[in-house]
C-alpha cells in the first residue's frame, strides 16, 4: 500500500467520525461520556450488557484521597465522615484504613 492508499484509508476510517467545533467548550459538551452512554442506552445501541458495564459505573479513577491529604486532624475526620455518610461499607473500610496511615505519619491522635 502506497503512501497515497494509506491517507486515504485514513481518510475513509474517519469518515463521519470527524467533526469541527468552533470552542474547546463545543469539543467538550460533545465529548462527554455520560452524554453518549446515555444516548446510546436510549436507541438500544449500549456497547455492554449491563453485567459487563461495572467499568462504567465505576468511580473515576485518580480522585480518591490520599495519606497526603489528609495531614490534619479535621481533615481526617471530614474524610471519615464522608466516607460514613456514603453508606458503602468497602468505602468505609478503606476510608479507615488511609485515615490510621496518616494518623501514624503525621503523629495525629
Amino acid at each position: 500500500m502506497g503512501k497515497k492508499e494509506t491517507k486515504e484509508a485514513i481518510a475513509e476510517s474517519r469518515a463521519g467520525r470527524v467533526t469541527r467545533v468552533g470552542s474547546v467548550a463545543e469539543l467538550l459538551v460533545e465529548l462527554n461520556a455520560d452524554d453518549v452512554l446515555a444516548e446510546a442506552a436510549a436507541d438500544g445501541r449500549y456497547p455492554l450488557p449491563p453485567e459487563q458495564r461495572e467499568w462504567v459505573d465505576a468511580p473515576a479513577v485518580g480522585r480518591e484521597l490520599l495519606v497526603e491529604d489528609l495531614q490534619s486532624a479535621e481533615a481526617i475526620h471530614a474524610y471519615l465522615a464522608h466516607a460514613e455518610a456514603a453508606g458503602d461499607v468497602a468505602y468505609i473500610e478503606h476510608a479507615r484504613e488511609i485515615a490510621a496511615q496518616a494518623k501514624i505519619r503525621y503523629g495525629i491522635e
